[in-house]
């Protein structure tokens, strides 16, 4: 007995100065449930889908080690999972780099300004399917063409700043926005010729919240499908002392692929209700006409949802989700290629969605 507990001591002085160095948190999120999803109007694709879908669960792994002087090294690894099909890829907001007081540099993968105004208005929601937040959809796009990415952005080396009274900055730069490495070939164009750069001020003290946010990427070669973007978002809300918080948000997005540019304003109000375990969320975006569209390319989206706090890490609730086109529209919810490809909504498509789901945070 008493060889095993000197053998333990031992051990234990070996691995302290390691500990004393290196730090690693683990934490997630598993949130997963059933959804139908309709379309309705001219187009050709599936009407109906109905299935049990994953809403981007998530293990993460969060290294830092202290240099000293106030300087940390750090890494993130962003595990996404499938609770309906299984697939698992390190696909999440991932990167290196070194903090201080100085702030934050980033190497990586990461969202940047597509999510940035939800946040600032407080319209995410606990457990309910990314489809389902109007502000990650028709928010985030020109008629059918998504703006920066709908997802992270690749290839990127940020700066996030310290708080300021309240006050944070980003900047970033991406050598390869929409995915394509530095690649040399004969073919036209070069994939790896494209570039974009993002900045964002934000402020968030109190009931108050607002930002501005600017997002500029050119597309070269493969990557062409994607087109050149710019676009801005400014956002704001309001939190009221008995539990209602209201938003506004404004989005000036464009779309040049070569023969002309395509334009569109879009605004949303979010608006969420909590008393005691429980949450309202509503939301209501349109989208005006876009320059250089044949017919009325403008559409609207409203969603309304309502959750239950089973206990601060496990919540569970239904939302409705509802897009309007005009006959040349062609808007949808966040991330619907994602069954696919197959439920892309036509020129002039409706859809509405309806979801159940619960969610656990860890």
């Amino acid at each position: 007995m008493q060889k095993k507990l000197i053998a333990a001591a031992v051990a234990g002085l070996i691995a302290a100065p390691v500990m004393a160095q290196t730090n690693v948190t683990i934490s997630g999120r598993a949130v997963a449930g059933y959804e139908n999803y309709k379309l309705s109007g001219p187009g050709t694709g599936y009407d109906t889908y109905s299935a049990l879908t994953d809403q981007s669960s998530r293990i993460i792994f969060n290294v830092n080690e202290d240099l000293g002087g106030g300087l940390k090294a750090w890494a993130q690894m962003d595990m996404r999972y499938g609770n309906d099909t299984g697939a698992i890829g390190m696909t999440g907001n991932t990167g290196l780099g070194l903090m201080g007081g100085w702030g934050k540099f980033t190497m990586g993968r990461w969202d940047v300004h597509y999510n940035e105004a939800v946040g600032g208005t407080n319209a995410a929601q606990r457990a309910g399917s990314l489809t389902s937040i109007v502000g990650f959809g028709l928010m985030d796009q020109v008629n059918g063409t998504v703006v920066a990415n709908g997802t992270r952005t690749t290839n990127l080396f940020m700066w996030d700043s310290p708080n300021w009274n309240g006050f944070t900055a980003r900047l970033g730069y991406s050598t390869a926005p929409f995915g394509a490495e530095g690649v040399t070939n004969r073919a036209p164009g070069d994939p790896g010729d494209g570039s974009a750069w993002t900045g964002a001020v934000r402020y968030g003290n109190g009931p108050w919240k607002a930002g501005l946010s600017y997002w500029n990427a050119d597309a070269e070669g493969a990557a062409l499908g994607a087109g050149d973007q710019r676009s801005t978002k400014l956002w704001g809300s309001y939190m009221f002392g008995m539990g209602l918080s209201v938003g506004l948000s404004y989005d000036r997005s464009s779309v040049d692929f070569g023969a002309a540019t395509s334009r569109r304003t879009a605004w949303s109000i979010p608006i969420n209700y909590a008393f005691g375990a429980h949450k309202v969320y509503f939301e209501y975006a349109k989208a005006n006409d876009a320059s250089n569209t044949a017919g009325n390319s403008s559409g609207n989206e409203w969603s309304i949802g309502y959750d239950y706090a089973l206990s601060k890490r496990t919540s569970a609730g239904v939302y409705y989700t509802k897009v309007n086109n005009s006959n040349a529209g062609m808007y949808d919810m966040f991330a619907r290629a994602a069954q696919g490809g197959a439920l892309l909504t036509a020129p002039g498509e409706d859809a509405r969605q309806i979801y159940f789901g619960m969610a656990h945070n860890f």
